[in-house]
């Protein structure tokens, strides 16, 4: 049997982004219970449903997701770890934290990729080490699955000839440079444009693109760059596709940068 608490409701329309959404399962009642109570002293945590057997986890998840099941191992019908290795087949699997009262479990759960294995009694020094660890784990995968800046239609717009161009960097903008005058000069696929923009400020606006500051005078489109000649003193020259600047330089001062983006 699953029981599936009334709350569950207001959660999936009020839930703030860092609650974590639990699953309870165990035969037992009175463990379920206990599990529950300790659980819910943590503010960002909400337990939607309740299990009392392998199968009705199963069928839970079916039709639901969660961010994580307390599993119980020593269950009827369906034991939790073949419970386990079925969820891990699932296209959104989550968080599986094995429960149980014996160790001798835990190489078994480990195998089965087990985020961790609490042996009862609960404590809630380690039941609150476990969801601050699961926390951390979430947080950190949401931040990987959003998409990165360059994902978005970033844009430069130039005045030119009283019009406001608006080029995409990554394919139309190949280099920025001051030249000897201070000027600001965008090398673009319409030609040398003049920008009243800081190169600092062009230099964060197109990194997500990217775009490295090679010199003090110069940034690069790395996406363009065809040819990277080894110059003296540990310097380079660069060659950059469609542009009228043929020599482009890679200082010292920026030589690390310039290798860690490469990998070299």
């Amino acid at each position: 049997m699953v029981q599936v608490l009334p709350s569950v409701l207001k959660y999936q329309s009020k839930r703030r982004i860092e609650m974590l959404k639990i699953v309870i399962a165990d035969d037992e009642f009175p463990s379920r219970q206990e599990l529950r109570a300790l659980l819910e002293t943590n503010s960002n945590l909400e337990i939607i449903a309740e299990c009392e057997h392998g199968e009705a986890v199963l069928d839970y998840f079916s039709n639901n997701t969660a961010d994580a099941v307390f599993l119980d191992i020593e269950m009827p019908v369906l034991d939790g770890l073949a419970v386990g290795e079925k969820l891990k087949t699932l296209p959104n699997p989550p968080k599986i934290i094995f429960s149980t009262g014996f160790d001798q479990f835990a190489v078994r759960a480990f195998e089965l990729e087990a985020f961790d294995y609490i042996l009862k009694p609960y404590t809630k020094t380690r039941l609150q080490a476990t969801v601050i660890k699961l926390q951390k784990v979430l947080q950190n995968q949401s931040q990987q699955q959003l998409p990165s800046r360059c994902n978005f239609p970033i844009k430069l717009s130039i005045w030119n000839n009283n019009k406001l161009l608006v080029f995409n960097p990554k394919e139309e903008i190949y280099l920025i440079k001051t030249d000897t005058s201070k000027k600001i000069l965008i090398y673009t696929n319409k030609g040398i444009l003049e920008s009243n923009l800081p190169l600092k400020t062009l230099e964060e606006k197109l990194r997500p693109c990217g775009f490295l500051r090679t010199h003090k005078s110069y940034i690069v489109n790395m996406n363009k760059v065809r040819e990277i000649i080894p110059w003296f003193n540990d310097t380079y020259i660069l060659t950059v596709e469609n542009c009228l600047e043929k020599e482009i330089p890679v200082s010292r001062h920026f030589i690390q940068s310039f290798k860690t983006f490469l990998n070299l």
